[in-house]
């Protein structure tokens, strides 16, 4: 009964949303970093999103490091985590990123992405706990077992889409998810990314690299997040690939943040 409330209610909102959503093309953009994508924005005061590839924005994707928001918020409120400054310890397995080799806090693995880390809070929390936390949280469509608890997020069946990624993200803001407000304003803290005079900006990467037999590699990336600016919000969500299923290169892994970045001040004028 649950599942199909949460359905019937995503249904609701996705129609809702459709009927005040400008379309543009924000196409040059994705092609000067040899990517192919979607990008969806949110203004809040205007209560209208503008979205870029639409059919595409309500595909759903592995969150990939996305998750690193909600599995903290998760692993906070269970207690799998005592704060953001428990120490994770490192296991001494030498990895291809470099920051990933050494003891950090938790504050520092959302920051640098680091997967081991959020793999060991994942067995602690397990999978009894996400099954329950999940669905009040409404972080997409996530599957999770015992056999995937450390993940679930990045391989099989689990799926959210942009328009997921921005409901999850205005909840967030707005203190307004399942979770203790001191919760969520820890995990908005980590989130911070840059500030100038008259705006900071939160977001969050994510990324995914997966093969199926002898197949190359299919890449995904993320950027998701939100603008405050003079008072305004803006949240957005980015889904991208490399062409005709190409490897990452570094603009495909600098071009996530760019692209938005890019289409925040050139074509909405902000951040300036």
């Amino acid at each position: 009964m649950r599942s199909l409330l949460l359905l019937l209610f995503s249904l609701v909102s996705f129609v809702a949303a459709a009927q005040r959503t400008v379309q543009r093309d924000f196409k040059k953009y994705f092609d000067e970093q040899d990517v192919q994508g979607s990008f969806l924005l949110f203004d809040a005061q205007a209560n209208q999103y503008t979205a870029y590839n639409l059919t595409r924005c309500y595909q759903g994707f592995l969150p990939a490091s996305t998750f690193k928001i909600p599995n903290t918020l998760i692993g906070l409120e269970t207690g799998a985590l005592r704060d953001t400054s428990e120490i994770c310890r490192w296991d001494g397995v030498t990895r291809e990123v470099a920051a990933w080799n050494a003891d950090m806090t938790y504050a520092q693995a959302l920051r640098v992405s680091c997967v081991p880390c959020y793999q060991q809070s994942a067995r602690r929390i397990g999978a009894k706990n996400y099954n329950l936390w999940l669905p009040r949280l409404r972080f997409g469509r996530m599957l999770v077992t015992a056999a995937t608890v450390d993940t679930f997020w990045l391989a099989g069946a689990s799926r959210i889409t942009q328009f997921e990624q921005v409901d999850f993200l205005r909840r967030l803001q707005a203190n307004k998810l399942s979770v203790a407000a001191r919760h969520q304003e820890a995990v908005k803290a980590l989130l911070v990314l840059g500030k100038g005079s008259n705006w900071t900006l939160r977001g969050k990467t994510g990324w995914t690299g997966y093969s199926r037999g002898n197949a190359p590699k299919t890449h995904n990336g993320w950027f998701v997040g939100w603008l405050e600016q003079e008072g305004r919000l803006y949240f957005f969500a980015l889904n991208m690939e490399p062409k005709n299923n190409g490897p990452a290169t570094e603009k495909f892994v600098q071009g996530r943040r760019l692209i938005t970045e890019k289409i925040l001040r050139q074509e909405f004028k902000l951040m300036e």
